[in-house]
């Protein structure tokens, strides 16, 4: 077997004078990364120093018969990252030739440079009908669109609900917002590091070849970690032996990492969550390390560590080496309960409050880890910052609005959202805040990125369940809660509990979202119903309106109503039918409905005001668009922040 392997910058494999392609062949999947990988690719690009590794793309060549001036590659494994990288400049191109402010003379000279040569990075001989990297049919028309829209400085002729457009300006949206790359000389900052990224082109010999290649490099190995390389240092403090001859720090270590065993076995450490582990170096970092701005990344956290370590030593010289190890220990208690991972029980403490729990298991769903290293820092000095159950839970709440919106509507970046929680940190330490103070300044900084009307406006227009399955759940889950609270509806019995949370024996959640006009190919009575006039334009309402609030409820049967008709008039379900599964309105279970007239709160909103539910017989975007309105209205309720003196 032939392999060549060369580390390369990206400026090397995009180079601007050869005829190199990147075919994407079509046994490959399209472009699925989602906004929170593109995020992370970013925030690395961003935060590490230029010629940061990025990863491996796996090719074989292909032979071109009728043009033996090109060399065209077949991307095996890679072709996501490579597709994000090209999209990253791409949108720098677009919004330098988009640049209609006067620029001074080393912005401009900044902006020719990246204008002249993006274009032939990304294109062959300068002509956008010869994309260097060959995507599959449905996203390579719509790449190649991009391109020669913004080498002609026009508007895209693309259907905007496409999901790759829709990537593609997110991208734009990000490296266009001012708090993120603030100028001219910020954003070529940007792209000289993105073209410099290294990248190692594993080459085989033969498409055989390269899948037992890529076979191998997705093999569950055991690369070393950060955690490795932090135990050699924190056992280096030399901490002596106790009385069995054993060492002490090896002991604590043990401890430390057992913390987070997967069983939720603190005593264990033969199955431990590293990634939790690093996390929680990392975020242990930006709240008690660190008095920086910024984030700790994981290639710098060794070296600021190393640092650490160095200051404790001295400890040792006083016979008490195990002191900042037996702090961890108590650090990574209160971390494992923050993020849910285990319950390490401690009496008195604030995890024995049963609202701060379920507050917590909220922001687990919610993807709130940027928060995580503001949450460690109030629990674990709680007595000292005067924060009693009251005013954390108050906290908490406000940090499950602020995700909430800032999942609908993605904003603020994430980048951002980690920037203000460590300036919340830092205030909170430059100040000598305490009780009260710290909740206000958590209160105010949060609902100062959120407004309102665009949390509003994003619940009736955003596609929120594509964007975010998991807050769309839930939401719906949260918010079916606090109405059956509100309005005294109880669904549960003896015979029947309801536990919208309930997990199947499999690990699945029981309770799934249900669209009521179904994803998929619509079949003709779909077709007819959301668009008679125009049955051939069904297609793209779908794609439109299928993930908005408005056309989400829930349900434990999502398997089963899949494509079916929203109603059957034509074969009524009749009240001595036990089981019916004809439309998705009457879908019936053990004499219950368990379809759209289910008694979930929710579902009140699906009849028309006056309307009565077994009377509705159609299901149309009008429907959705009424439906997303009232969502909007019940949401703006629920999730308000606190209103603090």
């Amino acid at each position: 077997m032939k392999i060549d392997a060369n580390s390369q910058a990206l400026s090397k494999i995009l180079t601007m004078e050869s005829r190199e392609y990147y075919h994407i062949p079509p046994y490959q999947r399209p472009y699925s990364w989602k906004e929170e990988q593109i995020d992370q690719l970013f925030r690395d690009i961003e935060d590490e120093p230029s010629g940061y590794y990025i990863g491996n793309i796996l090719v074989t060549k292909h032979d071109v018969d009728d043009d033996a001036s090109s060399t065209v590659y077949e991307v095996i494994d890679g072709q996501q990252r490579l597709t994000t990288l090209s999209l990253f400049l791409l949108a720098i191109w677009q919004i330098v030739r988009e640049r209609t402010l006067p620029l001074n003379e080393d912005d401009k000279e900044l902006s020719d440079q990246m204008n002249s040569d993006i274009g032939r990075r990304l294109m062959v001989n300068r002509d956008p009908s010869a994309p260097r990297l060959q995507l599959l049919a449905d996203d390579a028309g719509i790449y190649q669109e991009l391109i020669r829209a913004v080498h002609e400085k026009e508007h895209p002729q693309v259907k905007k609900n496409r999901k790759f457009y829709k990537r593609y300006r997110y991208i734009v949206e990000t490296l266009a917002d001012t708090s993120v790359i603030a100028d001219m000389a910020a954003l070529y900052e940007f792209y000289d590091k993105l073209i410099n990224v290294l990248v190692l082109q594993i080459e085989a010999a033969s498409i055989g070849d390269a899948f037992s290649i890529f076979s191998s490099l997705n093999s569950k190995g055991l690369p070393l970690t950060l955690v490795d390389l932090l135990k050699s240092e924190f056992l280096g403090m030399d901490g002596g032996q106790n009385a069995e001859g054993e060492s002490v720090l090896e002991q604590q270590w043990e401890t430390l990492i057992g913390i987070f065993a997967k069983d939720g076995n603190a005593g264990d450490a033969s199955d431990v969550d590293t990634t939790a582990l690093t996390q929680f170096f990392l975020n242990n970092y930006d709240a008690f390390e660190s008095t920086k701005k910024g984030s700790v990344t994981k290639s710098k956290a060794l070296t600021l560590y190393q640092e650490v370590i160095k200051k404790k030593r001295q400890l040792t010289r006083a016979g008490r080496p195990n002191v900042y190890l037996k702090e961890l220990i108590r650090r990574a208690r209160a971390y494992v309960n923050i993020i849910q991972l285990s319950y390490h029980a401690q009496d008195g403490s604030l995890f024995e409050d049963a609202d701060i729990r379920k507050q917590l298991a909220n922001l687990k769903q919610l993807e709130s880890t940027q928060a995580y290293p503001l949450l460690l820092l109030l629990f674990v000095k709680a007595e000292e910052l005067q924060m009693d159950a009251t005013r954390m839970s108050i906290i908490l709440r406000t940090l499950v609005t602020f995700y909430v919106r800032r999942n609908i509507t993605e904003v603020p970046k994430s980048s951002n959202i980690r920037a203000k929680i460590i300036g919340i940190i830092r205030a909170i330490s430059a100040d000598s805040l305490h009780g009260d103070d710290i909740v206000r300044l958590v209160v105010q900084t949060l609902k100062s990125e959120s407004r309102d009307e665009d949390f509003g406006s994003a619940i009736l227009q955003r596609p929120i369940y594509e964007q975010n399955s998991k807050t769309t759940r839930f939401v719906l889950i949260d918010l079916e809660q606090a109405l059956q609270r509100e309005n005294h509806v109880s669904l549960s019995t003896k015979a029947h509990p309801l536990n919208l949370n309930d997990v199947l024996a499999n690990g699945k959640p029981r309770w799934t979202i249900e669209h009521i006009l179904p994803e998929g190919k619509l079949p003709d009575h779909w077709q007819q119903m959301i668009a008679p006039d125009h049955p051939e334009d069904a297609e793209d309402l779908k794609e439109e309106y299928t993930h908005r609030i408005g056309n989400l409820t829930l349900t434990a049967y999502n398997e089963n109503m899949q494509q079916k008709p929203f109603a059957e008039p034509e074969h009524p379900v009749a009240a001595e039918d036990t089981h019916y599964n004809r439309s998705k309105r009457d879908y019936k279970d053990n004499g219950e409905y368990v379809g759209m007239r289910s008694r979930l709160q929710i579902n009140t909103s699906i009849p028309r005001p006056g309307e009565r539910i077994e009377d509705k017989t159609s299901w149309t975007i009008d429907d959705i668009k009424r439906r997303s309105e009232w969502f909007r209205e019940e949401m703006l309720k629920r999730y308000r922040f606190p209103d603090i003196d």
